[in-house]
């Protein structure tokens, strides 16, 4: 047998807790959110570029490829410079944790 709270009850937890904590971690996540994404982009932009160099084209083809796998690579290299390095790890700590 499950105890189950009324749903009226969780809607009201649930509309506390986004007022308090919602509001100030929703715009860094969603910047975070948002520069993924752009990165995902880029990424499957190089790809793509990528690929078609190892198909036959022409010079012309060839020059403008290049020169947009060089922007996207810019672009991708910029954009992650611009995100905080995650915190290292400790592992012996991570041990401690584990079951």
């Amino acid at each position: 047998m499950t105890d189950r709270l009324p749903k009226q009850v969780i809607d009201r937890i649930e509309g506390r807790w986004q007022s308090r904590f919602g509001q100030a971690r929703h715009p860094s996540s969603e910047l975070f959110d948002r520069r993924l994404e752009q990165l995902r982009a880029h990424r499957n932009n190089i790809h793509r570029y990528r690929r078609l160099l190892q198909t036959q084209l022409s010079d012309l083809e060839r020059e403008f490829i290049e020169r947009r796998l060089a922007e996207e690579v810019t672009a991708m290299q910029g954009l992650a410079a611009d995100i905080p390095p995650l915190p290292s790890i400790d592992r012996a700590a991570c041990e401690e944790i584990a079951p």
